[in-house]
């Protein structure tokens, strides 16, 4: 089960599968490990996507919400930010 700590977009891609950018805890190295110390994991704004039918049912409160994408979402994917900013390209 991934911990969801944000919702950024939820869309429909498609009549049943429902594609889900969400702030998801321990998803890149933030600190490599050492000879002492474990490696650190920590969040980032990453994609994934879930077959939603006819009978499942929208949660009622957020909470609930986040709680059933990381249940039912396996496939996340931390998303490639470099597509959002320019760094340095010549205009």
């Amino acid at each position: 089960m991934a911990d969801v700590l944000d919702i950024h977009e939820l869309r429909f891609d498609g009549p049943d599968r429902l594609v889900v950018e969400a702030v998801v805890d321990q998803m890149v190295l933030t600190r490599p490990g050492s000879h002492i110390d474990p490696p650190e994991w920590g969040p980032a704004l990453c994609r994934g996507s879930m077959h939603f039918s006819s009978e499942d049912l929208m949660p009622a409160t957020d909470a609930q919400l986040k709680q059933m994408l990381g249940y039912r979402i396996d496939d996340w994917a931390p998303v490639d930010l470099t597509d959002f900013f320019d760094f340095g390209a010549d205009d």
